[in-house]
């Protein structure tokens, strides 16, 4: 097989979503990723002692586990880090020890690329800020990910992604039709878009190697990078004066809306772009009943409750899937809104086989999302989808770092390097 990133080195420093999302797609193009973990601190973002009586009293993370049970060893079993850390290795190190740090250091001489999305200033606080690292090793290639810049007044802010939302504007226009912005929830904008986003940076910083033979700084924003998702927006506001109205599943700019079948809550969408899927879709609905209703867009955005209501009425008379193949047969777009049990059963992805089926002992065996992107010419890796804390321990120190047995052992005696994690 024949990997693009095949005998690239990859050292992860990521934490929750967008930066381990970003290393897992460097891991599909065949890069060697090799997660440092120290044991010290929940680096996976899970504490060693999360116990079923914790999630029963609190009902965090109380889902994210097999059978809610977060087991003996809770960081190996969370859904958040199982599904992006395919393809990856994991070693211990403390990084606020001198032997870590001398680990780590060792470890990034002989590495192509560092990727930490941690809050500004951490990796300065460790001794590795990118202008040391870039004097130990001109060739690597640094990706630091703070959500607002590395400069600014906004530089130092903490927060996640709907925090961030807000920030750039998307949460203003987030929320049902006619009623105020309403972004709280699991809709992380700025973890979305990173991955994709950081995974092209690092290949064009490697092209760029290959031309000056030196690496450098990829600062990567992530509130700026999502702020592009809004670009519409913020011209039209300069041209026009507006702000965006909060549309709920509704469209400037076409008749869209998400309508209830007659399945037990599954729902689909609905979008006419134009007079043609119009035409289209009156015919097949009710040609007598939106006769004069939509034929033009003016017409479509002065009748549009009234045409949705129509619409809902012909779908709750059909079953999600009847109507989203009768729409589609006369070319207009129509989906499914898909739920996880729905998409597992999927025979569109299982005739592509997108789903990879893996096993691990604290986890169990379970089908894991694929790959974003296939191409001709090249492969993409799927390989261990999880690996345990501390797997590859030996590997790091032994074969790449060269230590002996005995220094090996004598850390490990001393609880520096485990194969679990402490906090």
């Amino acid at each position: 097989m024949s990997y693009p990133l095949e005998g690239i080195r990859v050292v992860d420093l990521t934490v929750v979503w967008s930066g381990p999302g970003s290393t897992a797609l460097l891991g599909d193009l065949g890069a060697e990723v090799i997660r440092l973990e120290g044991n010290n601190r929940a680096s996976r973002q899970v504490s060693a002692k999360t116990t079923k009586e914790l999630i029963a009293s609190t009902g965090y993370h109380g889902g994210t586990y097999p059978d809610k049970d977060p087991g003996e060893r809770p960081y190996e079993r969370t859904a958040l880090f199982n599904w992006h850390s395919r393809n990856k290795l994991a070693a211990c190190a403390n990084l606020e020890t001198p032997e870590g740090y001398a680990a780590a250091i060792a470890l990034l001489e002989i590495s192509d690329v560092l990727v930490e999305n941690n809050s500004n200033g951490t990796l300065e606080k460790l001794g590795l800020g990118h202008e040391a690292l870039l004097e130990i090793n001109p060739r690597l290639i640094v990706v630091r990910m703070p959500p607002m810049g590395m400069s600014g007044p906004m530089s130092d802010y903490l927060g996640y992604g709907p925090n961030f939302n807000s920030l750039v504007g998307i949460a203003a226009m987030d929320g049902y039709e006619g009623e105020e912005p309403d972004s709280a929830g699991e809709n992380y904008h700025m973890d979305e878009a990173a991955p994709a986003g950081v995974a092209f940076a690092v290949m064009a910083a490697l092209w760029d190697r290959e031309r000056t033979g030196l690496g450098g700084l990829v600062e990567f924003p992530q509130a700026e990078a999502v702020m592009a998702e809004i670009g519409e927006f913020v011209l039209d506001y300069q041209m026009n004066d507006r702000n965006p109205q909060v549309l709920g599943n509704t469209d400037l700019h076409m008749l869209q809306d998400v309508f209830l079948s007659a399945d037990e809550d599954r729902w689909l969408a609905v979008s006419v772009r134009d007079d043609r899927d119009w035409a289209s879709m009156a015919a097949l609905v009710d040609p007598e009943g939106l006769a004069g209703m939509g034929e033009t867009a003016a017409l479509r955005a002065e009748n549009s409750a009234a045409i949705r209501a129509v619409l809902a009425g012909w779908c709750r008379k059909r079953t999600a899937e009847q109507a989203v193949q009768e729409l589609q047969a006369v070319g207009v777009p129509a989906g499914e809104v898909m739920s996880e049990t729905r998409l597992l059963e999927d025979p569109h992805l299982a005739a592509r086989g997108w789903f990879q089926e893996r096993s691990h002992p604290s986890v169990g065996t379970h089908r894991y999302p694929g790959h974003p992107w296939r191409a001709e010419g090249f492969d993409l890796a799927f390989g261990r989808a999880v690996p345990g804390f501390g797997e590859d321990n030996e590997y790091l120190y032994k074969e790449l770092l060269g230590y002996s047995a005995e220094q090996y052992a004598d850390q490990v005696a001393r609880g520096l390097i485990t194969d679990h994690q402490i906090a």
